[in-house]
């Protein structure tokens, strides 16, 4: 970048009585520009990636900003993998991070909050894919987000580049710059573009280009970070979750897409392209279980390192190496999609969310509701399951009595939140949903209007529809507590019971009302075996939904852990101990063997096996290095094996 100094015509301003000569003005003008020009020239203006704090607490999967510097550069082009390729252009100031340079449109609030985003999720680029770029010193990650089609089309044609698209994003290896810009006005979406295509600059900027690994890996993985969830109370990201609701579902539209046309895993790779969702899958498949992710992991340093031009042929030889023959891996990825359980879909447009809660849009075509299915029957018995709404929960609201399925007389509930609207619009949730019509659901309708009246429609169901005025206590506990409603429904033998609180539990503040709703035996057998949904129109209203999915109590999310699925200590040891086996072969020590198994089936136990375990490693690693020395693998195999094991105590 060259030194520029901007010169401006000094005037002499005539002398005035009491005033300085003009000449005294002239000289210290001109001494402030050539201190500016040797003390500070243009490029100390752009931040030293060093120079620039991004502090997160990385727990798990989960990251909270504690301090995130970003500094506004203006016209200063930062340094970038992008070398000289990116130009300046009108209206798209620089912001700089620690890591990433992002030019932009949006409003500075909005491009720190887009930084911030990207280095919460740095620490999961790290760990996605084994190591950092080299540069970083030096370098930042390039990134253009614009807010408009036009705006990134004015970008684009600066950087000698062209695009065809109707929202989304891109990355061009010709300039190692990931282009984005909103097809519409969700926050998440908004996010989860920036997020995903940054995961391709990621590679891209580590090895030069994706097309060396094949269409499910490189879209896989970066729908994988991407798909987050966001607490924005706590400044807090949790990535690479499976299992949430809001668009995009991948793990939802995968199912479908594959109930529509099953493939094998063996299809899915060798394809090369198959529906986003459907490489989502392939990619959960073998990065949320602890054994098959260390075989990934190799398989990608593999892969990343030997740059094959025909990446499907011989990435699929590779992964028989390792995970064995492809009608393992297909028996075992149809096993894993059959035994992992979706539990939302999205049915209309258009919803957020927020830690546990999604807030509505309630503004469909067509006068229809906003939709958000929930396949979680009041009347099927609970279980546990690691991978099920796989973001950590918050504590439930104590206006909504305690959710239990699968019991005599079953109940859920939700949270309803008219913060944002006041006396606005409906929102609620149904039971007994059958059929596929998006927006204009046929189940037992549970809704509360404008904050006033309690809705019960069963139309649909034969039970009619009747509107309850709620009590002015009522309505006046929940204006003073932030116009929030807990509703819980309980599916009794001869009705439905409805309860609605509304108060400060804290004060022992609390108002309630009731109302029920006769159903038949059929009826009944409905409403215990069918989904729920969740409703709103005609407004923007909160849901936060309790349906008694058994999520464990979230970790101490204030407390470091490995950026790992388990919060694994061992995961290093165990990912060096995988490799080490794989690379002696046959003749791997039997002990090195054990230790990885060991350290295997401790990764998603609890913290003192996983901490056991890891000791067992640390204790016998001295005699595993000498059996290693002693074993019959080949002299430069041995030494990657050795090499390997000493890092992972590193």
């Amino acid at each position: 970048m060259r030194n520029l100094l901007t010169v401006r015509k000094i005037r002499a301003n005539r002398r005035r009585p009491g005033g300085r000569a003009p000449w005294v003005g002239l000289l210290a003008a001109i001494a402030v520009l050539l201190a500016a020009a040797t003390a500070r020239p243009a490029e100390e203006h752009v931040p030293a990636p060093a120079a620039m704090a991004a502090e997160v607490i990385v727990s798990g999967r989960t990251s909270t900003a504690v301090r995130v510097d970003v500094a506004r550069v203006g016209d200063r082009i930062p340094a970038t993998f992008s070398g000289d390729a990116l130009k300046n252009v009108p209206g798209f100031p620089w912001y700089v991070s620690r890591h990433f340079a992002l030019r932009t449109d949006y409003a500075e609030e909005k491009a720190r909050h887009l930084l911030t985003v990207l280095e919460m999720a740095w620490p999961h680029y790290v760990e996605l894919f084994g190591r950092e770029p080299e540069g970083l010193a030096e370098r930042r990650l390039a990134v253009c987000y614009a807010t408009s089609r036009d705006a990134l089309r004015r970008v684009l044609a600066a950087d000698g580049m062209r695009w065809d698209f109707d929202g989304g994003g891109i990355t061009f290896e010709q300039r190692r710059c990931a282009y984005v810009y909103p097809s519409g006005t969700l926050e998440y979406h908004r996010r989860y573009i920036l997020l995903h295509e940054c995961t391709h600059l990621y590679q891209q900027c580590l090895v030069g280009t994706c097309y060396t690994t094949p269409w499910w890996f490189y879209e896989g993985i970066a729908d994988s970070l991407a798909g987050h969830v966001y607490d924005s109370e706590n400044r807090r990201a949790t990535f690479h979750v499976l299992d949430k609701p809001t668009t995009h579902d991948h793990f939802d539209e995968g199912k479908r897409a594959l109930a529509e046309k099953p493939l094998t895993a063996r299809q899915i790779h060798e394809a090369g392209e198959v529906p986003r969702g459907v490489a989502f899958l392939l990619a959960h498949f073998l990065l949320d279980d602890p054994g098959r992710l260390q075989r990934l992991r190799i398989w990608r340093d593999e892969m990343l390192r030997r740059a094959p031009k025909k990446p499907i042929s011989e990435g699929g030889r590779l992964i028989e190496n390792l995970f064995g023959s492809w009608d393992t891996v297909n028996a075992d990825f149809q096993r894993w999609l059959d035994d992992t359980p979706n539990t939302f879909h999205y049915a209309e447009w258009g919803w957020e969310q927020d830690a546990d809660t999604l807030w509505s849009y309630g503004f469909a075509e067509g006068g229809r509701l906003s939709q958000t299915d929930v396949y979680l029957p009041a009347g099927e018995q609970p279980a546990a399951h690691p991978l099920r709404m796989d973001w950590p929960a918050q504590p439930a609201s104590p206006l909504v009595v305690p959710a239990a399925r699968g019991v005599d007389e079953p109940s859920v509930g939700c949270l309803l939140d008219f913060s944002r609207c006041p006396g606005r619009g409906v929102v609620g949730f149904g039971l007994g949903l059958v059929g596929d019509t998006p927006g204009r659901p046929d189940c037992l309708r549970i809704l509360i209007k404008k904050g006033e009246r309690l809705v019960l429609d069963g139309s649909t169901l034969g039970l009619g529809r009747k509107e309850i005025a709620l009590p002015e206590a009522l309505r006046q506990a929940a204006a003073a507590a932030g116009h929030r409603f807990g509703v819980t429904a309980t599916v009794r033998r001869e009705a439905l019971r409805v309860l609605v609180r509304a108060g400060d539990p804290a004060k022992g503040a609390l108002e309630s009302a009731e109302a029920s709703v006769p159903v038949t035996e059929p009826v009944r057998a409905r409403l215990l075996s069918q989904p729920a949904t969740l409703l709103s129109r005609d407004g923007w209203h909160g849901v936060t939904p309790y349906f008694d999915a058994r999520r464990p109590e979230p970790p101490d999310l204030s407390v470091p852990a490995p950026p790992n699925r388990w919060r694994n200590p061992g995961d290093r040891a165990l990912a060096a101990l995988f490799e080490a086996a794989w690379r002696l072969g046959d003749p791997a020590p039997g002990l090195l063997v054990s230790l990885r198994d060991r350290l295997l089936a401790a990764a998603a136990g609890s913290p003192s096996v996983q901490q056991q375990a890891l000791e067992a490693f640390e204790a016998a690693l001295p005699r595993v290095l000498t059996e290693i020395e002693q074993c019959g693998a080949p002299e430069e195999a041995r030494d990657h094996a050795a090499d390997v094991l000493r890092r992972a105590l590193g």
